[in-house]
This record gives structure tokens, sequence and C-alpha cells, in this order.
């Protein structure tokens, strides 16, 4: 093992890894998210002499350096700083000898919860990077987890084993791809590294598990924690350097979507059940490049993507993910009568793409017209579907006799719920197509709107269920 041949000791690796993890402190927000040698002390010496002073911070989480074609990059989690904002002074880093640094934020991915930073002030001495690991981690391998747990304990290390590889998770990101560690992890670990025996990054720490007891509190499952695996997070961050800071997508070009409803199991106790066995092609973009192809197959079960058997919309996005843009892709399809197997090939998502999926959308909601000449997302409301929500009580009512003379600009769209609030923020058509593929498998999506006219304070929060009623759930995929 090189850790044998070189005669270093597992403190020896994890005291040089330190100098790599930094805290990532973000002083700034914005109403929504954005759609992350030799030194004269040593290291321990350095990150534990004193007290990390985090005082202004809005949100605070871990990274750590890398180099890319001989750069420095920090790497953390997008929803470390998606709420950071474009203005200077908005997110700064600090080092093991607590030295503090501006950065700021080249790209990211928040499906894959993962952002890169650059340095605007020079990097110092006193930090060093880490590398990826490049091959496969095993089942009951040791790894550490280093990070800033609760943003106050700097370079706090937990060792565990790798549990299990290539979890799924829910919600709307960070889905795929996770290592499952016992090495704990807690708020303020996001994005710091899971490092290897060799001092080699396995995976960013990003997710933390739970359990709901009987009476519908949480608990914390301080056993179970996640990372995206190294050689995803690898590609990614590849992606987000060299591709104007976004990763590379497949574009298709169909609507996808899936329909659930609410079943009583005790008092106030619901569960979804299935009311479409399998995702249904519910949409075709028009010029996309499945128009030609699947027009003819609106309302057919998807029975396989690849060659992969999907039973649900979660499973068809995993094998989305994984087409390279240009390449084919081939689906197999069947109605009451007939099955077919269709095949074509795929484009890239660009800004373009993503506006075609947001005027495929809005379009579909007969009850607003759109004014497409401006560059902000405007429409005025017809005959209202819509429900209003209350950011402070817990309510919503369904909208009627809005003024059809009334415009209303879309400032942010997204998830508002107790549990989530993931609303991004919306300046144009582009924004708006990344929210809508970020949000649709929820069934829902939630709007911050303001009136033509109205001041900041008179933002109003609306709702809308994909499936035009609120008792059916229809996840949906746009891609």
């Amino acid at each position: 093992m090189a850790i044998l041949s070189f005669g270093q000791s597992i403190p020896d690796i994890l005291e040089e890894s330190l100098s790599s993890v930094v805290t990532v402190g973000v002083f700034k927000t914005d109403y929504a998210k954005h759609s992350l040698g030799f030194r004269g002390e040593s290291a321990p010496e350095m990150a534990y002499k004193e007290a990390l002073d985090l005082a202004g911070v809005s949100g605070s989480g871990s990274g750590f350096i890398i180099k890319k074609n001989g750069k420095l990059y920090i790497i953390t989690n997008a929803h470390v700083v998606e709420n950071a904002s474009d203005e200077e002074g908005s997110i700064y880093i600090y080092t093991i000898n607590r030295d503090k640094y501006e950065v700021k934020l080249i790209g990211g991915d928040s499906f894959y919860d993962v952002a890169v930073l650059e340095f605007i002030d020079n990097p110092g001495s006193e930090i060093s990077s880490i590398k990826f690991r490049d091959n496969d981690i095993r089942i009951g391998e040791k790894v550490f987890a280093i990070g800033n747990p609760l943003g106050e304990y700097p370079y706090t290390v937990t060792d565990g084993i790798i549990s299990a590889k290539n979890r799924t998770r829910g919600g709307m990101t960070g889905k795929f791809g996770f290592l499952q560690t016992t090495a704990t992890i807690i708020w303020g670990n996001s994005g710091g590294p899971l490092v290897d025996k060799n001092g080699e990054v396995a995976g960013i720490n990003s997710q933390i598990a739970f359990a709901n007891t009987p009476d519908g509190d949480q608990i914390l499952q301080s056993q179970i924690n996640f990372a995206l695996e190294a050689g995803i997070s690898n590609r990614i961050v590849d992606d987000i350097i060299n591709n104007d800071g976004r990763v590379k997508r497949a574009f298709i070009g169909l609507e996808m979507s899936q329909r659930y409803g609410y079943e009583n199991v005790g008092g106030d106790n619901y569960d979804l059940v299935k009311l479409d066995d399998l995702p249904v092609l519910s949409g075709v973009i028009p010029g996309s490049p499945a128009s030609s192809s699947l027009s003819d197959k609106i309302d057919w079960e998807v029975e396989s993507v690849n060659g992969k058997q999907v039973r649900n919309i979660e499973e068809a996005l995993g094998e989305f993910e994984k087409i390279v843009p240009g390449s084919s892709i081939s689906l197999s399809l069947k109605n009451d009568t007939q099955s077919s197997r269709v095949s074509f090939t795929t484009s890239e998502l660009k800004a373009k793409e993503l506006e075609h999926i947001a005027q495929y959308v809005l379009n579909q909601n007969k009850d607003i017209v759109v004014d497409y000449n401006h560059p902000q997302v405007k429409f005025n409301m017809q005959q209202s579907n819509f429900y209003q929500l209350s950011e402070k009580e817990q309510y919503r009512y369904k909208m009627t006799n809005k003024n059809k003379q009334d415009s209303y600009y879309v400032l942010a769209a997204g998830i508002y719920a107790d549990n989530t609030k993931s609303m991004w923020i919306i300046e144009n058509l582009t924004d708006m197509g990344a929210a809508l593929k970020l949000t649709g498998s929820m069934g829902v999506i939630d709007f911050y709107v303001l009136k033509s006219g109205s001041s900041e304070d008179d933002i109003e929060l609306l709702r809308q269920y994909l499936s035009d009623d609120e008792d059916i759930i229809k996840s949906t995929l746009w891609y």
C-alpha cells in the first residue's frame, strides 16, 4: 500500500489534507437562490490555534481546494452559496490559519448540488490542494469527513467506512450517485471533502439522513451520511470549469408525467398512491429532437429508456442524466393496444433550449397570457387557477376575480413549504426553464410575483398544481 511504502500514517495523511479544507462564508444574500509546501507552523497547530471568527456571516459551509489546469479552485455544495448575492464582497473563504479571502462563484449545478468558486484575492502560501480519487472506492474502505460542523468547529475530522454505493436520494436536487458512509456530518459540513486513507477526495459531503418518529418528529441518523462520489463530482467540476460554468446535458424535448393521489392511512396521515402505473409521455416541445419522433405518442406509457426499465419519473430522470449531448436515445412505449420503440438523436441543453421549455410550459397554462416581448417573465392573469399562499400563516385559497388588465412579474419560482423552501430567482425565460426542470417532479410550482406598479412589500406567493387539482399530484419532468 502507498501509505506503508512512504511510511505515512493516517494522522500524517489527514494533517496534509487539512490545509486544503476551507470554511465558506456567505455575507450578502438575495431573496431567493441562484439556478459551487512548507509552512512556518504545522497544519494542526494553525488549524486549532484560535477560534474562527464568522461575525457577519449569513450562512456558512465547508469546502476544499483543488488544482485544475494549474489554477486553484474551491469546491463546495451549491446549496451553501446559491443564495449569495452577485454583489462584490458576498462570498469569502477562511483557510487553515483563519486568513480570509474573497472568492466568486464561476458556476455550479443545483441538480447535483456542486459549486465551483475561484479566488479574487491572491491565495496565500498556507493553502494546499487536494485531488479527487480516480478509481472506484470499495464497500468497507476507511474514510474521513473534514469540515466545519455547525459553523463553529472548523477542521473537525470524523471517521467511518463506506457503507453503500450509488445511493439515490429524494427531493428536487442531489438525487443520484451518492456514497453512504458512517463518517458523521452535520449542518456546516456541507461541501467539505470525504477523504480516503490516501488523502484523496472520495466524495463531496452533501446530505444527512433523518427518520420519522411515530409522533411526526424527525431524528438525525448519525450513522447514515451521504457524499457525492468522486467520479461524478470530478466530471461535474471539469464541466463547470471548461464549459462556462455549467454542466453539459442532453436536450430531448419531452414532457413526462405521473399522477399520484392521497390515501388516508389514519387520522391526519396520508400516503401518496400511484394513479399511473408507469410514466406517461404527456407532451413534446415543438422543434425539439423529440418532436418528429414522439408527437404521435402523446399519452403513451414509457416502459424503458435505452433498454433500462423505468417505473417512475425518478428512474427515467436517472437514465436521462447518463445521456451525452448529441448521442442517441431509445424509448420503449406502449398504449392499450400496441407497443413501439423509438430512437432519435439528442442535442445539448443551452439557454435557448431552457427558454423553449419555459415557453412550452407557460403556454399550457390557459389562465395567463405571457408577454414574450418583455425581458422579464411577465403575464396577465385570466380566469385564475392559482392558489394564494401565506408565508406567515398556514393557509391557502383559490384565487378568483383577478383584473385581466393587471400585469404580474415573476420574481422567483420553486417550492415554498414548511420543510422545503427552494425558490429560484427568475430574471428571464432561461431562469424559468431551469426552475421548472428542478421543481416539476414535486407536482406543484410556487411563484413569487409582483403586480406591476406595486412595491416590493406587496410580493405575492402563488401556487399552481400541475394537475390543476389540489387532490392530485402530477409529478412532471421536462428534459
